[in-house]
């Protein structure tokens, strides 16, 4: 079963993105952990203080209600709900909770003008800091079957192609068509043949197209691709450069990495390596030119 962390504060973005999650994750056995989180009140007068604990309870029972809706919209039991309303800092409470709890997905649908940090302006440092694979919906994602699925992926610097394993399962499930979007910046590393082959080998019995792109940044890559096709979902790794990392956090614009015009996976890369000894000596040599 599929454990999955669904991001609310009760907006028409948050619940777009859960319907877009339900349908989405329809054909997996999965468990819905929906999640409001309250920033903390600083002051401990009373006033404050009861304002806090109102809010609280406010924000529990409008999760109870959307649980108590959602139990007796399901067709099957293939989906299960539950909710917790949290109060601190939302980016330190997520991150304890993604630690705390093997997640398989964190499901946010982002608001351009929200005040709150999991929702707002600082909501990319959302993908940098969790040890999780992240869906992004944008409030203009629609309900329909995902049928193109594009990776934008550095053959030179992906090294462990375990973690495209969702991806795989993904694909193979809906039976998906894949497309590996290779950008070439002017400042790329040279791709050896064995690093592709590799890739190719563990995605099997998948059989991605690959597409190639010049373009001087990832991001401008990723823009021009998404403006000539059409694509269902777009993945990427934000630990190598691509549209969650190609500037520092506090530079990322904002429209880019959360409200695509399409929904966006990023997958966790946990730093591990399985690429054969032979690419990992010519990679390393590259690196010393």
């Amino acid at each position: 079963m599929k454990k999955i962390l669904v991001l609310t504060d009760f907006s028409e973005a948050s619940r777009n993105a859960l319907a877009f999650a339900r349908s989405f994750f329809s054909d997996t056995l999965a468990d819905f952990h929906l999640v409001n989180v309250l920033p903390s009140h600083a002051d401990s007068f009373n006033g404050v203080k009861h304002t806090a604990e109102s809010d609280r309870s406010e924000a529990t029972r409008q999760l109870q209600a959307i649980v108590t809706e959602l139990r007796l919209q399901a067709a099957n039991d293939w989906h299960t709900f539950r909710s917790t309303t949290k109060s601190g800092k939302p980016l330190d409470i997520v991150e304890q909770m993604v630690r705390e709890e093997p997640y398989d997905f964190v499901v946010i649908g982002p608001v351009t003008a929200s005040v709150n940090e999991l929702f707002g302006d600082n909501a990319i440092a959302l993908i940098h800091r969790l040890k999780a694979n992240v869906l992004v919906v944008p409030t203009t994602a629609r309900i329909k079957p995902v049928y193109q699925v594009v990776l934008a992926i550095d053959f030179a610097s992906l090294k462990n192609s375990k973690l495209l394993s969702p991806l795989k399962e993904l694909v193979t499930l809906k039976g998906a068509l894949l497309t590996l979007l290779s950008i070439e910046t002017p400042d790329k590393k040279i791709i050896y043949p064995e690093q592709e082959i590799h890739i190719r080998q563990f995605l099997a019995p998948v059989k991605p197209e690959v597409a190639h792109l010049q373009a001087l940044s990832p991001k401008d890559g990723i823009d021009a691709y998404l403006a000539g096709h059409v694509v269902d979902l777009l993945v990427t790794i934000p630990h190598f450069k691509g549209v969650a990392s190609t500037l520092p956090a506090q530079h990322h614009p904002r429209t880019q990495a959360y409200t695509p015009l399409v929904p966006l996976l990023t997958l966790y890369d946990d730093g591990g390596d399985d690429l054969p000894e032979l690419v990992d000596e010519l990679s390393n040599a590259n690196a010393t030119l």
